[in-house]
Parts: C-alpha cells; sequence; structure tokens
C-alpha cells in the first residue's frame, strides 16, 4: 500500500513540475505593429509575419521573434525587431532590440518624425 502511494505521489509531483517549470512564453509567427507619424499625427497599425520587413514611412521594420504569455500568466507581448532609417542615402539601424507591449517607453524607438510600438504578438495558423 505504500508503495502504491509512493508512486501516486511520484506521479502527481511530476506531473505539476512540468506544469510549472514550464516555459511561460509561446512563440508567435505575426506582429501587431502600431505606427505614428508625428508630422502628420496619423496612427497606422499592421501586421508584420515574423522573418518579414514592413516599410513604415522612411523605415524598415524587420520582425526576427515574438513570443506571448500562456493564458495561465499575466498577459504580455514581446518582440525582438530592428528598425532601419532610410531617409539619408546611408541605411542606418536605429534600434535592435527587443520591445514590450505592456511598456512601450522601457525600450522604445528615437526619432524626431516616426514612434513605433508593439500592440501584441499571436500564433496564426496558416
Amino acid at each position: 500500500m505504500k508503495l502504491l502511494i509512493d508512486l501516486i505521489f511520484v506521479i502527481i509531483f511530476v506531473i505539476f513540475s512540468k506544469i510549472a517549470f514550464s516555459s511561460q512564453w509561446i512563440e508567435g509567427n505575426k506582429l501587431v505593429i502600431q505606427g505614428l507619424d508625428k508630422i502628420t499625427a496619423r496612427i497606422q497599425t499592421f501586421e508584420v509575419d515574423v522573418g518579414q520587413t514592413y516599410k513604415f514611412g522612411v523605415l524598415d521594420i524587420f520582425v526576427e521573434r515574438c513570443v506571448f504569455s500562456k493564458p495561465i500568466f499575466k498577459p504580455e507581448s514581446l518582440a525582438f525587431i530592428k528598425i532601419k532609417d532610410n531617409s539619408d542615402r546611408l541605411s542606418e539601424v536605429k534600434f535592435n532590440g527587443w520591445m514590450f507591449a505592456s511598456s512601450p517607453a522601457l525600450n522604445a524607438l528615437e526619432n524626431p518624425v516616426y514612434d513605433v510600438s508593439i500592440l501584441a504578438c499571436k500564433k496564426v495558423d496558416k
């Protein structure tokens, strides 16, 4: 009887440890981005596939990776993006890093004309 109770305890421990220690992030394949043109005061919302580049004004926005939290955790989306400024003859990388949907000012693009922030990362079946 004790062996059976120990076996049940071990099985329950293994099941709950896998749930507790598994990653809280889900890989997404589509990123929802919001861009603001400060000159015209127009806001544009667009979706970009991971691994693709989107042209917003003179900016090229490349989405390298996006992840979002599982439903049992606090909602959050993160994206690793690269933004190039093509306003001069030299194409210069102006931003290269992670952006957070819940805290856009934490790690933001610094540009006098454009503001770019992420809204959500999602997984879309193709």
